[in-house]
């Protein structure tokens, strides 16, 4: 049941006061004592944070940008700032020595878009990043944070004041702030608890990283509100170890856990070639799969894997969502089946769902459900028609979580492009009997393992190779049945065209030149003749059909 509270810091206070003793969070990573965290203890522990963010120069009201590993600190840092009424934000801390440059990058355009008081690093990036930040009027400190109290804690707020920023996963430019209110991060908690439904028993199990909308609002801030522990690791526990995701569910019998498509993928792959006797998953009874599009082989394969281990079908939940709107939109129904129907994949590019009249032209569609309380979608035309049950279109949601706005540019503030109250999400999708099916983007993203990618960085990296055309680069997603999240192809346009040789060494730099410049490197290269690639009457490029020319094999 979600607290009666109008702040994440009053709604910690009061937990504090009620259930002192009650366990807030669980990281079996970190080193004793804090691989359990009672709720008496996260106060505690916030106040400290609090107190060292209000030394540093924080007042109510300003941003404090959080760049640590899910860890103790983080959490403090987090509560932290909310008891001092500051609205933070998390920031991914590098993942090797070799991606720092292009974090550093990240840092500071996420410093130029939020301008925080206050940013938090571990105390080894700290001359760095203060170097990188020289010249603003950021304060940059670092845990651990020595005792204290926050002296005047801020309780309460207006519903519509800010509470917290997510920034998009986007590269070091694309990334946008998404401002969340008090009242929509509690909505937002309020539609997961029910439509999950959460139980008062539940334990959620997340790997997930809290600088994403899935790990911090799904798996920490959801659970914390409605009086549940949560089991926290960190990313790169799951990506060196998958099936640790499983063994954790068994040990702390997890009945709560989210992933990406990819992540279920992976784990089944994993599992498959790893001893798991002495497994039970029969404790999972909700396991969202959502972030990005649900790939029907996916949720079979794991449903096949793990029935062995006690998982059933029912429990495999897709689902869909955004941090525009706190996280979810839809969750498909509990105690069924996955539903998957088998369509027309021509039928579908022409905005019809309909069968198939061939095994060649078939194609499995996932359902993610029905809206969750507080959601509403339609699925519209491009005049903002609806549609119609059958039909593809544009997929528009309203919400009682819906954000605040955006925050890109420093000068503008937060801005929000609502029509009549509805927000165009960019996918699109068709509904059937109730339920939303999405099929695709109708900006030109590429999702990564759960990530969004604005193409255009990767082209202009490839641009940079000798014997690139200017402008003859497109960067593209393309879903990958194998690993069950969609690769980066690279289609790029070379003078070389008619030397082997040399167009396959221009390929190969194109993809350490990608890679170095963006931390993501092409699963393919194409290498194509000058003009290959479709454009509009006025130059612009044409990725939906590079995308689709790619999939079908017919460029390059």
């Amino acid at each position: 049941m979600l607290l009666d509270a109008g702040t994440v810091a009053e709604a910690l206070v009061e937990r504090a006061r009620r259930e002192p003793a009650a366990v807030a969070f669980y990281l079996p990573d970190e080193p004793e004592p804090d691989r359990r965290i009672t709720v008496a203890d996260l106060l505690a522990r916030a106040h400290a944070a609090g107190a060292a963010l209000v030394a540093a120069g924080v007042t109510p009201g300003a941003r404090v940008c959080l760049c640590l590993e899910t860890s103790a600190p983080l959490l403090a840092g987090l509560f932290g700032a909310a008891l001092a009424g500051a609205v933070p934000s998390v920031l991914e801390p590098p993942l090797t020595a070799g991606r720092r440059e292009i974090w550093l990058e990240r840092v500071r355009h996420i410093v130029a878009v939020a301008r925080p008081a206050v940013l938090v690093c571990e105390e080894p990036l700290r001359a760095t990043v203060e170097a990188a930040l020289e010249g603003t009027d950021v304060t940059v400190i670092s845990p651990p944070f020595a005792p204290g109290a926050v002296a005047e804690p801020v309780l309460s707020a207006p519903p519509d004041e800010a509470a917290f920023m997510q920034f998009t996963s986007g590269t070091t430019g694309a990334a946008k702030g998404i401002v969340l209110s008090h009242r929509a991060v509690f909505a937002s908690a309020a539609a997961i608890g029910a439509g999950g439904p959460f139980l008062a028993d539940d334990v959620m199990v997340s790997w997930l990283p809290l600088h994403h909308d899935m790990g911090m609002i799904g798996g920490t801030l959801s659970p914390f509100l409605l009086s549940l522990p949560s089991v926290l690791i960190r990313p790169m526990a799951f990506g060196s170890k998958p099936d640790r995701w499983l063994r954790l569910i068994h040990e702390y019998r997890g009945t709560l856990s989210p992933a990406p498509n990819f992540a279920y993928r992976l784990v089944t792959a994993v599992a498959r070639r790893t001893d798991l006797s002495g497994l039970d998953l029969s404790c999972w009874r909700t396991a969202f799969n959502g972030a990005e599009v649900v790939d029907a082989a996916t949720l079979h394969d794991f449903i096949d894997l793990t029935a062995r281990y006690g998982f059933r079908p029912e429990h495999l939940r897709p689902c869909y969502g955004m941090a525009e709107v706190g996280l979810a939109a839809t969750f498909s129904p509990a105690g069924t089946a996955p539903r998957v129907e088998l369509l027309s994949r021509s039928a579908i590019t022409e905005g019809r769902a309909e069968p198939s009249a061939s095994d060649e032209d078939a194609h499995p569609y996932v359902s993610c459900g029905v809206p969750v309380p507080g959601i509403k979608i339609r699925v519209v035309d491009d005049t903002g028609l609806d549609v119609g049950d059958g039909r593809v279109g544009r997929i528009l949601v309203a919400a009682e979580s819906m954000m605040t706005g955006y925050i890109e540019n420093p000068e503008a503030g937060p801005v929000l492009d609502l029509r009549d109250g509805w927000l165009d999400t960019g996918d699109l999708g068709f509904q059937l009997g109730g339920e939303l099916f999405v099929t695709g983007r109708h900006k030109d993203l590429v999702i990564l393992a759960g990530r969004n990618y604005q193409p255009q960085s990767f082209e202009l990296a490839a641009e940079k190779v000798a014997g690139v055309r200017p402008g003859g680069a497109a960067a593209v997603g393309v879903p990958d049945p194998a690993s069950g999240t969609e690769r980066l192809v690279m289609v790029v346009e070379t003078v070389h065209h008619r030397d082997p040789g040399l167009s396959a060494a221009t390929a190969d730099e194109v993809g350490a030149v990608v890679a170095r410049r963006t931390g993501v490197r092409p699963a393919r290269v194409v290498m194509v003749p000058p003009r290959t690639l479709p454009k509009t009457s006025s130059g612009k490029l044409q990725r939906s059909r590079v995308a689709a020319r790619v999939a079908a094999g017919t460029i390059g």
